[in-house]
């Protein structure tokens, strides 16, 4: 019987320390509904996404909090962890997103999403928590807005969205990342 409660024993902690390949998002998901506390990029769980990656109260927050919850799920790709959206796009495996309305590159779940703005240095990103249906997906951002009225770049918090692949926007979706663990 000690025998087999020593199996048992063991194959617990070896199933409780097998990796969650959504553990990011599981993470992500916890902060729905954070808001900012002034609309001003501040309050407490904002200023901590930003000061993971050496930024400050009032700074942009979107990659922030991605790289938050990278960090805190111990994702090995990407190793970016930066408080500039850009910054991703130097990700291992980046998929563009021309390939992935045209059908000929899959994104799933779990994936970093990045948004450009024409040619600057600005941008979005956020999470798919859906797999990528060619033009359409479901994200979840941080520093948006909740609904299609407000910015969409530099909200007031976490939310889901539905979005979708628009090459002829300036602001639009360019790429995706795939997160992998170890």
């Amino acid at each position: 019987m000690r025998y087999g409660c020593l199996v048992c024993a063991l194959l617990l902690l070896l199933l409780s320390s097998t990796v969650n390949p959504q553990k990011h998002l599981q993470i992500a998901q916890t902060y729905i509904g954070v808001k900012e506390a002034t609309g001003h990029n501040d309050g407490e769980p904002v200023e901590s996404f930003l000061r993971s990656v050496g930024r400050h109260k009032g700074d942009s927050w979107c990659a922030a909090y991605v790289s938050y919850c990278l960090t805190i799920a111990n994702v090995n790709e990407p190793k970016i962890r930066s408080g500039l959206a850009r910054s991703f796009k130097a990700g291992k495996g980046m998929i563009r997103a021309v390939d992935v309305l045209r059908g000929t590159k899959k994104v799933l779940k779990g994936s970093i999403v990045g948004w450009e703005k024409g040619e600057t240095i600005s941008g979005h990103i956020g999470f798919c928590l859906t797999d990528w249906n060619k033009q359409y997906g479901t994200t979840i951002e941080g520093n948006t807005s909740s609904g299609q009225k407000g910015s969409q770049a530099d909200g007031d918090g976490v939310y889901i969205r539905s979005r979708s692949i628009e090459p002829a926007n300036y602001f639009r979706i360019c790429w995706f990342i795939p997160v992998r663990y170890k």
